[in-house]
């Protein structure tokens, strides 16, 4: 696949880089001759013929030459490219841009991309040659987020950049990306003014109806109706063309059959139009020729530097009253308010705007992103981020686009704002290609469910989840911690509520004596004053409150459930009222079920969020409860690795795979061990034994009780038919032994290969630890029961590259069956966790250092008391170039 990227500039303006081909050459050629003289004396110390370089661009293979061009208005508008040098690991880089793109960050974003390209593929510096008198190339340099030697000789600055990731550089890549997504998503989310395309007064017009919406919200901008054949809409005068109106609009939103959408799109580019919503349907959703149009689509966009939301987008809206834009499908008018809705599903999204109407929620954004063809969710996450009305977000996804973006973004914005999250399109299946332990466990929902716990993402299981989540969320503060009381005038409902509190991690608070009492006094016909507290069927507002605010006061309540059935003619409104505060908000979270004796519910006036059912109340509690313990966790830090040998590690496997196909293969044990050990992480000793007299001499060296394994090729596991024997001493046991695991192997119709013979290891725990290098994750890692049964019993627990100690410490205690062996069992004492933790953090980091590395397994791995011992390990490795990672979703 040729070099495609597509980057954000400072300005808010989008360009697709990618790589030249020869047909190029002449486009390449003409950008040179464009540029001004200073500029290509700056670029070229001195004169150059555009024609040469321009052939010596057009003809990079991407391998030792890669080269990326940049178009605008569909002229070359910057190249930029590097070239390997015979020094292992380097390569030179250079680039020029046109005078009219300086100053946008253009530059920086090439570098960004070569780099990250460059890395990939084994580069780790990038020299530069630069005239001193060149600050603002010097200045690129300098300000992109590298370590950056340089040296002055002779007028020429003499530059070398170390381009391996750093934690330094993705902050400064972060930075970048949120300024100018941000700046790109101002035209749609608040433009100065707007088009609707195809709007018309005829009844059940799509474009019609977003207009007339926009035109009820009280837009603040202008809007202008474009239509070929109608001179007013809505009272509005109309313009046949988006290039005939007198003033390009920021924002235009194109409800047109899809067969015109490309001629309208260029039309409105042409104008000026800064971005585009695109309601319109049949594209990528509907066939191969819907793909080829939206790729048409893009090109548009990308070409003129403008942003797109769509196709087979509904709209969306934003309520803050400086811009109020509502260019949305439907009938709804949601109230100003702190929640955010992006929906990846148009007419899924527009019923969830209704939730929100429905639940008397106050919204501030709203999206439905379509085909996301470009703006994705991503992007309005940064959005939300710096919108200081958005509190919390809600977010409906079918799949990502970018998920290690998604997973880093979103970590980010969660400390902020919380964010709630239903995935659609769920994925049971086992991953294909998977041989590994690890791999095989890795099911597509196992990716999804490390990706949000990881990221601070509360997963909910569908709409009605999503919208009692917020309704906590954006109304009510978080808990301190899980100990909960109930206020009820039902005894069945507080024990139906404590039920349901318990069984999600939730804890009966204890009340204290003093508390109690003061119940007694506030209720004297309260039923029961322990917790749940029971008001009795006669408990009228009053004596509710008086028990709500009591139990607060306790020291030992995080949060308190009101339980309530009309039982004594009390209208649930009143009921419900009688729980606000009075001097602004709690410190704590309250929540109800308040209900009538016909089912109904009161609607949502103010700050309690209210429920049908109790298992709802205990549900966004529990949530909640989740979001504080993620919140309360230390980031952590990233532990000094100081031997290992990245450059050493990709060597040894890249030999070992040879200069073939590229065909994925198992390392031999050599390898295996090589590979762990320059990572600090040692193989028990194993001796490979032909004969049985190997085997007793083996043995004999080792001098104690041994294991005696069947030797299988990998990644089959001689415990797979039982062909492992423990604690053997002495020559008889041995021979007898070989002689068994002959008759095994034998039985299970397995090739013989030999055997192995290992010291047999002191007691403990046996887990398995893992990792897979996932094609759009990158490393995960995994940890789960090891031995035979390793990855089979659904308790493997996944975190994407955990590279702090605080990350690979949460990775041990997410597996509930390695959590509690970690614990000890029967007075026994606690086994290393430290160990097991410190040894997650290696083999990750093995596997981002070395990419050719696609799945593998420790298993088992023996923990003890102090320290642990890795029994067995395989590693499957690739080509990088030619071999897939491991995708399982």
């Amino acid at each position: 696949m040729p070099l495609v990227r597509d980057v954000i500039l400072r300005d808010g303006s989008v360009l697709r880089l990618r790589a030249p081909e020869p047909s190029d050459e002449r486009e390449i050629e003409a950008f040179f001759d464009r540029l001004d003289p200073q500029s290509r004396y700056l670029r070229f110390h001195g004169h150059v013929r555009s024609d040469r370089v321009a052939q010596h661009y057009a003809a990079a293979d991407g391998e030792n030459r890669v080269a990326l061009l940049a178009h605008r208005g569909g002229e070359v508008v910057a190249v930029a490219g590097y070239e390997r040098l015979r020094e292992l690991g380097a390569a030179e880089v250079a680039f020029a841009v046109v005078a009219s793109e300086q100053g946008r960050g253009l530059g920086t974003r090439m570098l960004e991309q070569l780099a990250a390209h460059a890395a990939e593929q084994g580069i780790d510096r990038f020299d530069a040659s630069v005239m001193a008198e060149n600050r603002r190339m010097l200045g690129v340099f300098a300000s992109a987020g590298f370590a950056v030697r340089r040296e002055t000789v002779h007028g020429v600055t003499e530059l070398s950049l170390d381009i391996r990731p750093t934690e330094r550089l993705a902050e400064k890549i972060a930075e970048r990306d949120h300024l100018a997504t941000v700046a790109s998503l101002r035209p749609l989310l608040a433009p100065a003014s707007l088009a609707v395309v195809g709007a018309s007064n005829a009844e059940g017009s799509v474009g019609g109806r977003i207009f007339a919406n926009a035109l009820a919200a009280g837009f603040t901008g202008i809007a202008t109706p474009v239509n070929r054949h109608a001179r007013v809409v809505h009272s509005v005068r109309a313009y046949p063309r988006v290039s005939d109106i007198p003033e390009p609009p920021e924002l235009a939103v194109l409800a047109v059959p899809a067969e015109e959408v490309l001629d309208v799109a260029r039309d409105a580019a042409a104008a000026g139009v800064r971005a585009l919503i695109v309601v319109s349907a049949g594209f990528a959703e509907r066939d191969g020729a819907g793909r080829e149009r939206q790729e048409a689509l893009l090109e548009v966009v990308r070409d003129r530097g403008i942003r797109l939301i769509g196709p087979n987008s509904l709209g969306l809206l934003n309520t803050d009253p400086a811009v109020s834009l509502n260019a949305a499908l439907g009938t709804l008018r949601p109230k100003p308010g702190r929640l955010a809705i992006s929906s990846q599903s148009g007419a899924l999204g527009i019923g969830l705007l209704g939730q929100a109407v429905g639940r008397g929620l106050g919204v501030a954004s709203f999206v439905t992103l379509g085909n996301r063809a470009d703006v994705s969710t991503n992007d309005l996450l940064e959005w939300f981020e710096d919108d200081e009305r958005v509190a919390a977000i809600a977010l409906y996804m079918e799949s990502f686009g970018n998920p290690r973006r998604f997973s880093a973004l979103s970590r980010r914005v969660s400390r902020r704002k919380p964010i709630v999250a239903v995935k659609g399109h769920r994925d049971g299946g086992a991953p294909q290609h998977a041989r590994s332990h690890t791999a095989h466990a890795l099911r597509g929902e196992a990716v999804f469910d490390a990706l949000f716990r990881q990221a601070g993402v509360l997963r909910v299981e569908g709409a009605q989840g999503l919208f009692d989540t917020a309704a906590l969320l954006e109304r009510q503060p978080l808990p301190s911690g899980r100990d909960v009381a109930f206020v009820t005038n039902s005894g069945g409902l507080g024990t139906l509520a404590a039920d349901a509190a318990l069984s999600r991690g939730l804890r009966v608070a204890p009340l204290a004596p003093a508390t109690r009492e003061a119940l007694e006094a506030a209720a004297p016909n309260a039923d029961r004053t322990t917790n749940p507290v029971d008001l009795g069927i006669s408990a009228r507002p009053a004596d509710v409150r008086a028990a709500v605010e009591t139990v607060l006061a306790d020291e030992a309540v995080d949060a308190v459930i009101v339980l309530s059935v009309d039982l004594a003619s009390v209208p649930p409104a009143e009921m419900l009222a009688a729980l606000e505060p009075d001097d602004g908000p709690r410190a704590k979270p309250v929540v109800a079920s308040i209900v009538g004796a016909d089912g109904r519910m009161a609607p949502a006036i103010g700050s309690i969020p209210n429920f049908r059912f109790p298992e709802a109340c205990a549900a966004v509690l529990a949530l909640a409860g989740d979001r504080r313990d993620w919140l309360s966790r230390p980031l952590g830090q990233r532990p000094p690795l100081p031997e290992a040998d990245a450059e050493a590690a990709r060597g040894r496997v890249l030999a070992a795979l040879g200069a073939g196909d590229g065909a994925a293969r198992w390392l031999d044990a050599a390898d295996v061990e090589a590979q762990l050990a320059m990572y600090g992480i040692p193989l028990t000793p194993t001796v490979a034994c032909l004969h049985p007299d190997d085997a007793v001499a083996a043995a004999a060296a080792l001098d104690g009780p041994v294991v005696l394994k069947a030797a299988f090729p990998p990644p089959e596991h001689a415990s797979d038919v039982d062909a492992v024997l423990l604690g053997l001493e002495g020559e008889t046991a041995l021979r007898a032994g070989w002689d068994a695991l002959l008759d095994r192997v034998a039985r299970a119709g397995r090739d013989w290969h030999g055997a192995t013979v290992q010291p047999l290891a002191e007691s403990g725990a046996d887990i398995l630890v893992g990792a897979v290098n996932h094609r759009d994750l990158g490393v995960v890692s995994g940890v789960g029961a090891g031995g035979r049964q390793a990855g089979l019993a659904g308790d493997v627990a996944f975190r994407l590259a955990p590279t702090t100690d605080t990350d690979a410490s949460e990775l041990v205690a997410l597996s509930p069956v390695v959590a509690a062996s970690m614990e000890g069992a029967r007075g026994t004492p606690a086994l290393d966790r430290d160990a097991l933790a410190d040894l997650v953090l290696r083999l990750t980091r093995l596997f981002e250092d070395v990419p050719d590395l696609l799945e593998g397994d420790l298993n088992p791995v023996r923990v003890h008391t102090e320290g642990l011992t890795v029994i067995d390990a395989r590693l499957h490795a690739g080509h990088r170039a030619v071999a897939e990672r491991i995708r399982t979703w």
